[in-house]
């Protein structure tokens, strides 16, 4: 029998609200309006390990670390991205996912993986934010170098060669290692078992030892040299040759640290297809009067589609309220069959959104995968 409690929701001129809950001991301060300003709004710790774990459900297996994307079509969709601030925020993978989230401003972001390793990824980024005072800090943290000298007005490019050239040592890394470890055990106070802590350690010194010249690769296959690495990555641009990257600026990078800070990135580990994660936080919403703004996808889909995992997906995705703006943030690759028209040249992947009202109105009606990815 489930336990119905009380959620208090605040707005932002400080008035209060109960609802009434069916998920657990919760209780989230929650923005009726202009959530854009609701500075207020901030997930306890309690509640941000209560969440990873009622949340989450039994890891799969995925053939790659995934450590970064390879997704270099990431930011052509930034401009398209005009989703009202203040909605939720659903992903799947490693670091695309925070510079999408500070283009589209959410009040909440749950970030899904089949992969237990993600969810752990994403919990070392959560402990290198706090522990950055400023983008130089949090990158130079990230490959455990010394904070370089930067200056003021310097270009991203030369940010990044100067983290580059910053000296390291293994007392440096571990000293940065201990302290992510005991931010995630006692500030955060989260249940992470000495498997989790030996997986963070493997991510973590993974990006030490391989730097910006870190490649995605899938396991077994040899292919890390077909990809770019992770400094292209970064300095990737729009369609208009602007860098969106959440690095890229002191402004985008200070807003997702006061996010993390607030505990609203909310990693968890579950399947697009399983039978529990999408379940639980399509509840929470619908519990909390929310409603899913944005969705990506990543190139997810395509491994559902014609399988019996594709009707299990499109059953959970409908038990989700959705915004009359939501949309998809999709990824689609050439080796499926054809070249997408929204291509840019010298880019494999090409990045969509997608309206997801239209989705679920036709997910009937589709005869191939081509037909869930087509202008």
């Amino acid at each position: 029998m489930r336990r119905i409690l009380t959620l208090n929701r605040k707005s932002v001129s400080g008035l209060g609200m109960a609802l009434v809950l069916l998920l657990g001991a919760i209780v989230l301060p929650w923005p009726q309006q202009q959530p854009r300003a609701a500075t207020d709004v901030q997930v306890s710790i309690e509640q941000f390990g209560k969440y990873i774990d009622e949340w989450s459900e039994p890891e799969g297996y995925f053939d790659s670390d995934n450590f970064i994307s390879n997704e270099t079509s990431y930011l052509h969709v930034i401009d398209q991205l005009r989703v009202k601030p203040g909605g939720i925020y659903l992903g799947v993978g490693p670091d695309q996912n925070l510079s999408y989230i500070a283009h589209t401003q959410p009040s909440l972001a749950v970030i899904t993986d089949i992969r237990r390793q993600n969810m752990l990824e994403h919990l070392l980024f959560k402990a290198l934010f706090a522990m950055a005072s400023n983008r130089v800090e949090y990158v130079s943290l990230l490959f455990s170098r010394e904070v370089p000298s930067v200056k003021p007005g310097a270009s991203f490019e030369d940010l990044l060669a100067a983290v580059r050239r910053s000296p390291s040592s293994e007392k440096l890394f571990q000293k940065n290692l201990a302290t992510v470890k005991e931010m995630l055990l006692e500030k955060y106070k989260l249940k992470l078992d000495y498997d989790d802590l030996t997986k963070i350690q493997y991510v973590y010194r993974t990006f030490w030892q391989e730097g910006l010249d870190l490649r995605f690769s899938s396991l077994g296959r040899g292919n890390a040299l077909n990809y770019p690495t992770f400094e292209e990555m970064l300095v990737e641009t729009d369609r208009q040759g602007r860098q969106q990257n959440f690095l890229a600026s002191e402004e985008l990078f200070q807003w997702l640290k006061k996010f993390q800070a607030a505990n609203r990135l909310i990693p968890i580990v579950g399947d697009f297809a399983g039978p529990h994660a999408l379940r639980a936080v399509a509840a929470f919403l619908k519990a909390n009067g929310l409603r899913l703004s944005t969705f990506y996808t990543s190139n997810v889909e395509f491994y559902l589609y014609g399988r019996s995992t594709w009707t299990r997906y499109v059953a959970n995705l409908r038990a989700f309220p959705v915004a009359d703006d939501s949309v998809f943030i999709r990824a689609y690759f050439p080796t499926y069959g054809r070249q997408h028209p929204m291509n840019l040249p010298g880019h494999r992947s090409t990045s969509l959104v997608q309206p997801l009202p239209k989705f679920l109105e036709q997910s009937g009606t589709f005869s191939s995968y081509w037909d869930v990815v087509r202008p």
